[in-house]
């Protein structure tokens, strides 16, 4: 029996480790950026990114369903939820590209009834 001495290293189950932690931060990475409200955004080339720190945030799903920061409220229930803020803070509406345009108009006419006056509409470039 000859000796043998360890000549060199197997990195190919590193490298599967490796390709198996990354795949896993970059899907769950995915799910952190888009936020809890499935809205998939219109595009629109004038986009701009806003740095206001504090906002109102009105999310419309495909489905008609309504959220105000992220609480799903009925069209009747959101002049009275937004009672509770103040009528100088912006309000972002999301709206998914595939909504009627009825429910988003019905959503723009109470934020102006109930005195919200910078009311916009989040898109993506």
């Amino acid at each position: 029996m000859e000796n043998e001495s360890f000549t060199g290293i197997n990195i190919i189950p590193l490298v599967d480790i490796m390709l198996v932690l990354i795949t896993i931060v970059l899907i769950t990475s995915n799910f952190m950026v888009r936020g809890l409200i499935p809205v998939n955004l219109p595009r629109s080339e004038s986009a701009a990114a806003d740095t206001i720190k504090e906002v109102i945030s009105v999310g419309m799903t495909k489905d008609g369903l309504l959220y105000l920061q992220e609480e799903m409220v009925s069209l009747e229930e959101l002049p009275f939820k937004l009672g509770a803020f103040d009528k100088g803070l912006p309000v972002i509406v999301s709206a998914d590209r595939e909504l009627t345009l009825q429910p988003f108009v019905s959503v723009v006419d109470t934020l102006k009834k109930t005195g919200f006056a910078k009311i916009s509409i989040q898109t993506e470039q």
